[in-house]
């Protein structure tokens, strides 16, 4: 039997919607009238830099929504971060690459390994490129995440969905899931 993760603390004090969206299997949540996000008015966010990222309410709760699988909530969320960056720098590719994973892992989740592959080796192309970049200003942490530890422990993750048959996964009951844990 499988394992299952502690839930880690949460980052921000935004409530979770009411159901993790999964494509085919819920109401979409913005299109749809029984969504859990239909209806509601999109405010248009400031930018915070990312050395302020303990201020920026939108990517803790991005985080959290990561940590509790709401994968296509968490990228919705991130998205709307990364639109105000400059895409192709640290900050941009950084999101980006969290939006990828997440994207990944709601494929692992409904079941399609192929597309979770690949999502997964486009978000760590990204992630590794932040590390690069990182290294170079002697670095550890962006905006509160140890990336090379966590990119290690992903690694960890997918070489172990790799080598087993399943055909689907809920990566937060996985023992061998590594969440996303900010610190200073």
């Amino acid at each position: 039997m499988q394992e299952k993760n502690i839930l880690p603390k949460r980052f921000s004090t935004i409530s979770f919607p009411a159901y993790r969206y999964v494509p085919t299997q819920n109401p979409h949540p913005v299109i749809h009238p029984d969504g859990h996000s239909f209806g509601k008015e999109e405010t248009e966010i400031e930018r915070i830099l990312p050395e302020h990222w303990q201020k920026n309410s939108l990517y803790l709760y991005g985080i959290d929504l990561f940590n509790y699988g709401y994968w296509w909530e968490a990228h919705e969320a991130w998205e709307t971060i990364w639109l105000k960056t400059k895409k192709f720098d640290l900050e941009g590719q950084y999101l980006q690459g969290l939006i990828q994973m997440s994207a990944a892992l709601l494929k692992l989740y409904q079941g399609n390994k192929k597309s979770f592959f690949k999502l997964y080796q486009e978000a760590s192309k990204r992630l590794n490129f932040c590390l690069s970049e990182l290294k170079k200003l002697n670095l550890k942490n962006f905006m509160g995440l140890h990336l090379s530890k966590w990119l290690a422990e992903m690694t960890q993750f997918k070489e172990k969905i790799e080598s087993q048959k399943i055909k689907s996964l809920d990566a937060i009951e996985d023992s061998s899931f590594s969440f996303l844990i900010l610190a200073p």
